[in-house]
């Protein structure tokens, strides 16, 4: 399919945003990463919770339409399905500690990648519910990956006006 990105470049694309959100995520103490404020009212933990989220629901899609069940691609369907999904998925991990949610974001990471690894990189174009399989992963993964990545910038300049 001409104007497709290459695999490689798709790989490429995920583990820059991924290294550009880590280096973000290290900056701050785990004191401030239990601080409410980074999104409406969310930490840096809840944060890392819902990419994991994300980054997990990516991996499981492609490996979902690798083994012909795309039926098993959910699909929130709307903004407000979206935000009760994310809603749920925080109050889920809200007892769990920093520790054991900053596991879960980095295994996210990993599972997203080797799920990319071993996707046929011709099946990324194919459409399943109303989007490309690229579309759908790089929303949930590395598009995920910068917008959050500019919250913790955000958040980072925030802390530090306060904090002199």
């Amino acid at each position: 399919m001409t104007g497709a990105p290459a695999k490689a470049d798709i790989e490429r694309e995920l583990l820059h945003a991924w290294q550009e959100l880590a280096s973000a995520v290290d900056s701050f103490s785990e004191a401030e990463m239990e601080q409410a404020g980074v999104i409406e009212g969310w930490s840096v933990k809840d944060l890392l919770g819902h990419i994991a989220f994300w980054a997990d629901k990516a991996a499981a899609d492609l490996q979902a339409v690798a083994d012909g069940r795309e039926d098993e691609v959910a699909t929130p369907g709307s903004e407000k399905a979206v935000d009760e999904w994310n809603e749920r998925e925080r109050q889920s991990r809200a007892g769990r500690p920093l520790a054991e949610i900053r596991e879960e974001w980095l295994e996210s990471f990993q599972k997203a990648m080797d799920a990319l690894a071993a996707f046929p990189a011709d099946r990324l174009q194919e459409k399943v519910k109303g989007s490309t399989v690229l579309d759908r992963f790089a929303g949930d993964t590395y598009e995920h990956y910068r917008e959050h990545f500019g919250d913790l910038s955000a958040w980072r300049r925030e802390l530090e006006t306060t904090e002199a």
